[in-house]
C-alpha cells in the first residue's frame, strides 16, 4: 500500500515540476554564438513574471535594436549582437544589420525572411519568403539554394548528387515536412547521416 501511495506522489510531483518547468520560459538578448549556447542572456526576463520589450527598427532603417528593460530604453548594435530569443521561444539572429528568424534547427539552422514584393494596381503588394541556412548558429549565413548548400558540403560528392536526386530546384529545399515537423533538407541531410 505504501508503495502505490510512493509511486501516485512521485507521478504528481513529477507533473507538477513538469508544469512548472513549461512556464519558466525566458527572453533576452545574446551577445555572441557562445553566450546562446551558455544560455546566458542579457536584459534577460522570466516571461512568467516579467514584461519587455524588443524592437527590429527595421522600418526605420536603423542599425540598432532597442531594448526596454525595467521601463529603460537600451540601443544595441546589429552587428554587435548574435541574437535574441522571444518569449514564445523564437529565436532571431543578426549578421550584419540584417535579421533572421531560426525557423528549424538541425543538421542545418534554416532561416526565413518575408520581403514584400510589388505595389502595383492589378498584382497588388504580396510577400514573399526567402530562405536562408547556416551549418551552426555559429557560422555566416547563406541564402538557401542548391548551389550554396553543396558548397558547405565540399567534396562531398555523393551527397551532392544525391540532393540533385531529391531536390530538383532552389524552391524545393524550403519546403516542410508536416510530418516530422521539421524542413525537409535536414530530415533529408540527417537520413544520409549528415551531422
Amino acid at each position: 500500500m505504501k508503495s502505490i501511495f510512493f509511486i501516485k506522489s512521485a507521478v504528481f510531483a513529477t507533473l507538477i515540476l513538469s508544469s512548472v518547468s513549461s512556464f519558466a520560459q525566458k527572453s533576452g538578448v545574446f551577445k555572441t554564438f557562445s553566450d546562446y549556447t551558455s544560455g546566458k542572456m542579457e536584459y534577460g526576463i522570466d516571461c512568467a513574471t516579467e514584461k519587455h520589450k524588443i524592437k527590429l527598427n527595421n522600418f526605420l532603417g536603423k542599425d540598432f535594436i532597442t531594448v526596454v528593460h525595467e521601463g529603460k530604453s537600451y540601443d544595441l548594435k546589429k552587428a554587435e549582437t548574435w541574437g535574441y530569443q522571444l518569449c514564445d521561444e523564437k529565436v532571431v539572429r543578426f549578421q550584419s544589420n540584417e535579421h533572421y528568424p531560426l525557423a528549424d534547427k538541425g543538421t542545418l539552422w534554416i532561416y526565413t525572411k518575408e520581403v514584400i514584393k510589388g505595389a502595383s494596381h492589378l498584382a497588388g503588394v504580396q510577400s514573399i519568403t526567402t530562405y536562408y541556412f547556416s551549418r551552426s548558429g555559429g557560422d555566416g549565413i547563406l541564402e538557401l539554394t542548391l548551389l550554396t548548400l553543396k558548397a558547405a558540403f565540399p567534396g562531398n560528392h555523393k551527397l551532392h548528387d544525391a540532393i540533385d536526386g531529391q531536390f530538383k530546384n532552389d524552391a524545393s529545399l524550403g519546403e516542410y515536412d508536416q510530418f516530422h515537423k521539421h524542413y525537409k533538407i535536414n530530415h533529408f541531410l540527417e537520413s544520409q547521416g549528415i551531422k
